[in-house]
């Protein structure tokens, strides 16, 4: 009897899931909230891809929230150790978490797209495209996969009462779709990353400048990460389900919880992280930078200041893409690689007919 008082108490892996996903769900509200302070700061006005990062962050929290409730049942427990009652409650309360669950990663996908347009869609016309397909792909799965949620069982409470009668569809059906979803969602990850990186390495710019930027937009690769972890839950979800024998599926499923979570936070971030880069030409940066300047050339007094790298151009065509930033205003553009499309398409975005750029330095171009 203690020994089952004693299991019946094991939260299993519900206080991990909690953890992790509540603190990275506070680090990405963070970094949105850094995004629009740096956006104001610097005195431009929040664009079409910062709002769709605000709201996949309140759907972030709807479906934190509703992951927290399951776990006031005792999500991450053994099934064996729930009562019919709890197990009904956890499966209804991560049912419900998918949906918002699944609007985060497309709206905060669509941002970070978006962003790349903005970035690079003038000059590469095929990017442009090819993130406007990519991301119409994935925009159209999602529309398909929710309602799917809802109406592959009749009624719908099936979904999360096993032991209620119902009508279901093959599981295999929502299984595929899913797989198939989670998938183009990895491939974009991965394509969010391969294609800046290869642009920015033909740049005209120093070797750590080039390497610097490329661990920027690397970050996306923890996402991805991340998202193939969940696409191989998936299947381990899909095994269980054909498995008659199966006794501890809630449990098991718990994992891909987790993966979900994680992945909706992560998402959020690394579509912020780029735009923290212009945190540098904040006022209030300075002494932040002075202190870190101060330690760097006592471990090099040969180094060259990073504060004056950050208030000043060097020159190069390299400052021209200084910490991935969007264009605020442009000189010099006419030289270099990508010199005179440059010129053109980002003259057009200050809104310029005739085609130049005036009135600004190259630490200009930034993100905000």
């Amino acid at each position: 009897m203690l020994n089952m008082s004693a299991a019946q108490d094991n939260p299993g892996r519900g206080p991990l899931i909690m953890g992790l996903t509540w603190s990275f769900a506070v680090l990405a509200t963070i970094t949105v909230g850094l995004r629009f302070y740096i956006r104001v700061e610097l005195n431009n006005r929040p664009s079409l891809d910062d709002w769709l990062i605000a709201v996949a962050l309140i759907f972030n929290f709807v479906s934190q929230s509703f992951v927290s409730v399951g776990f006031t049942y005792g999500l991450g427990k053994h099934d064996a150790n729930l009562q019919p009652n709890q197990l009904i409650n956890i499966l209804k309360w991560m049912w419900l978490a998918n949906t918002p669950g699944l609007l985060v990663a497309i709206t905060a996908r669509l941002s970070i797209a978006m962003l790349l347009v903005r970035l690079f869609g003038k000059v590469h016309k095929w990017l442009k495209w090819f993130l406007v397909v990519v991301s119409g792909l994935c925009t159209i799965l999602t529309a398909i996969i929710i309602p799917c949620t809802f109406l592959q069982t009749t009624p719908v409470s099936g979904n999360w009462n096993p032991f209620q009668p119902s009508k279901r569809w093959n599981p295999m059906i929502y299984i595929s779709l899913a797989f198939l979803t989670q998938s183009l969602w990895t491939f974009t990850d991965l394509m969010f990353v391969l294609f800046p990186v290869i642009i920015i390495w033909r740049l005209q710019m120093s070797l750590g400048k080039r390497i610097s930027l490329i661990l920027l937009m690397s970050a996306s690769l923890l996402t991805m990460s991340v998202s193939i972890l969940k696409t191989i839950s998936l299947q381990h979800i899909a095994n269980q389900q054909a498995d008659p024998t199966a006794t501890d599926v809630q449990y098991e499923s718990s994992i891909t919880i987790l993966w979900s979570c994680l992945e909706q936070a992560f998402v959020i971030i690394m579509g912020c992280v780029p735009a923290l880069g212009s945190f540098t030409k904040l006022k209030t940066a300075q002494p932040l930078l002075t202190s870190l300047d101060s330690v760097l050339r006592l471990i090099n007094p040969f180094k060259r200041s990073i504060v004056n790298r950050a208030a000043k151009g060097n020159g190069t065509n390299s400052r021209d893409y200084e910490d991935l930033e969007m264009p605020k205003a442009i000189s010099g553009w006419r030289d270099g690689l990508y010199g005179p499309a440059l010129d053109k398409s980002l003259s057009s975005l200050e809104g310029n007919p005739l085609g130049g750029c005036s009135t600004a330095t190259r630490n200009d171009y930034n993100y905000v």
